[in-house]
C-alpha cells in the first residue's frame, strides 16, 4: 500500500511530496528529506483549513 495524505474534512488524498527524487518521511509534524538534511523540514499540506493526515 502507499503512503498518502489524507484530509480528515472532505476525504482528498495526495501523495507525499518527493524531494532529491525519493518520497519525504514525516517526524515531528514536519515533511522531511529522507537523503539530505540541507533540505530541511517542510510543514505537512492543509486542506479545508486543517493539517493533512498521513497514512
Amino acid at each position: 500500500m502507499r503512503e498518502k495524505l489524507i484530509c480528515s474534512v472532505c476525504g482528498r488524498e495526495q501523495e507525499i511530496p518527493k524531494c532529491c527524487e525519493k518520497s519525504m518521511m514525516v517526524k515531528n509534524d514536519y515533511l522531511i528529506c529522507c537523503c539530505s538534511d540541507e533540505c530541511g523540514y517542510q510543514p505537512i499540506p492543509e486542506c479545508c483549513g486543517k493539517t493533512m493526515v498521513y497514512t
